[in-house]
């Protein structure tokens, strides 16, 4: 398994946004519905396949009620949370 610093911003944002999905306990339906994006694309998104636009990371910080810097933060990540979301 990767250490934390080897991580790219992307796959910190993947991590991070199924990180904050699951601690709200949305489904990604939920959390596109309150993003007002595709649930594909929020899947998509959750397996690093696109990186999102600046409005589209406001959107879901937005539905997910945090800032969006927290989205690609990768102070967030550690082993338990990497072994849950993986």
């Amino acid at each position: 398994m990767k250490d934390i610093k080897e991580y790219m911003v992307q796959e910190c944002f993947s991590i991070n946004l199924r990180w904050y999905r699951y601690q709200k306990n949305y489904t990604q339906e939920k959390l596109a519905e309150l993003s007002n994006l595709n649930p594909k694309y929020i899947s998509d998104l959750e397996r690093g396949k696109y990186c999102p636009s600046l409005g589209k990371l406001e959107a879901l910080a937005k539905a997910l009620d945090i800032e969006p810097y927290e989205l690609i933060k990768p102070e967030l990540l550690d082993q338990k949370v990497l072994e849950k979301v993986k």
